[in-house]
């Protein structure tokens, strides 16, 4: 074996296969979470994230499985609660009547959270959270494991979360946090508009993470009733990634407040007797413009297509112009608007914006002659 090179010579900093073994990784909790880093937690609006972190937490101050995962080692957790943080008290309590027999476990939790986009502040928060580690350590006998920030959004005051570099500036406190206590780092993060754009702002928070769940459900923005709660491994760098388990929360009693009705909070149910839901979403309905194109398109087919070549000498297709559409598109889109100008301006704009989409519903259109033409792909 080759003497290991010094800091002066080229091949330091350098290692050559076979030089280590390969270590099994570190866990917290088996399979899922690492034993030190930063670990997203994800999800839309309402799906249940806090009460995840909470489970989570209560999993790992009492050995008990996460989602059926096994807790390598207990340890405490320290919520930093930038949001929220009024409501954890009823949270911690009504998870620990559920699942910790009432015991007082090794959970803290700050309210008041600093600017952790703030180098000076960070530091200036290092020697707290020794703080409660130490006190962790004396009074439960485990260390602080597990930081939560809750959430990113609230607790770092970003200029814009879909800046890169500003979002790797938030990794490196978040390791600045964990890093001198072996902990591992969890800050609570929206999904975009949509499920399908994952951690809302930029793919830095995604790609510098050791690993991502997904708190997923079916919610109706208008009711807000949710259905089809799940939590998932969006992204670990060990392992599979995937589906884990349907979760539902449900409500435990706390006391009974001064008009005699019950007060409480939810807990996390998680039903690990069967299968996780499916991930494929059901087809999105078409937008507005689109449905209204593809009727006036099949209406005005009957009466005026014929058969064309494409720019004069291309293919033969079956086609109608714009302008044969544009009064059959104009009839089957309403506008709501009570003044003409407006509703005719609104319908131009629809027409403009469903032509420009019309490739990714399987139409095509083409421009030549001084019509423009329109046909199925």
């Amino acid at each position: 074996m080759p003497a290991e090179p010094t800091g002066s010579e080229p091949l330091f900093g350098f290692t050559f296969d076979g030089e280590v073994p390969a270590d099994p990784p570190r866990y917290l909790v088996k399979h899922l979470l690492p034993a030190e880093g930063v670990a997203m937690l994800g999800g839309q609006s309402g799906a249940g994230k806090t009460f995840t972190a909470v489970d989570l937490a209560v999993s790992l101050a009492t050995e008990q499985p996460f989602f059926g995962r096994r807790i390598v080692e207990p340890v405490g957790t320290l919520i930093l609660a930038a949001e929220g943080a009024g409501t954890l008290a009823g949270r911690i309590e009504a998870a620990r009547k559920a699942r910790a027999s009432g015991e007082h476990l090794p959970i803290a939790w700050m309210g008041a959270v600093p600017n952790l986009a703030d180098p000076e502040e960070v530091k200036g928060l290092l020697p707290k959270i020794r703080a409660v580690d130490a006190r962790m350590r004396k009074m439960f006998d485990v260390r602080l494991g597990v930081i939560i920030i809750d959430t990113l959004a609230a607790a770092f005051a970003l200029k814009d979360e879909n800046d890169a570099a500003e979002a790797q500036q938030a990794l490196r406190h978040m390791r600045m946090l964990g890093e001198p206590l072996g902990a591992l780092v969890m800050p609570v993060h929206h999904y975009g508009k949509s499920e399908e754009t994952g951690l809302r702002g930029s793919s830095a928070y995604r790609g510098g993470a050791d690993a991502v769940l997904s708190v997923l459900a079916d919610r109706n923005q208008v009711t807000g009733e949710v259905t089809t709660r799940s939590l998932n491994l969006a992204k670990t760098r060990c392992g599979e990634e995937g589906p884990i388990a349907a979760f539902s929360l449900r409500f435990t009693q706390l006391g009974i407040d001064e008009d005699g009705d019950p007060f409480g909070a939810c807990v996390i149910d998680p039903a690990l007797d069967q299968p996780p839901p499916s991930t494929r979403k059901a087809p999105q309905k078409d937008p507005l413009p689109i449905v209204a194109l593809k009727g006036a398109f099949d209406e005005v087919m009957l009466t005026h297509s014929r058969d064309v070549k494409v720019r004069g000498q291309g293919a033969t297709v079956q086609a109608i112009t714009v302008e044969e559409l544009r009064p059959e598109f104009r009839r089957r889109y309403a506008t709501g608007e009570t003044d003409g100008e407006k509703a005719a301006n609104t319908i131009r704009q629809a027409l403009k914006r469903a032509l420009s989409a019309c490739p990714k519903h399987g139409f095509t259109t083409a421009t030549w002659d001084g019509e423009e033409w329109l046909w199925k792909a």
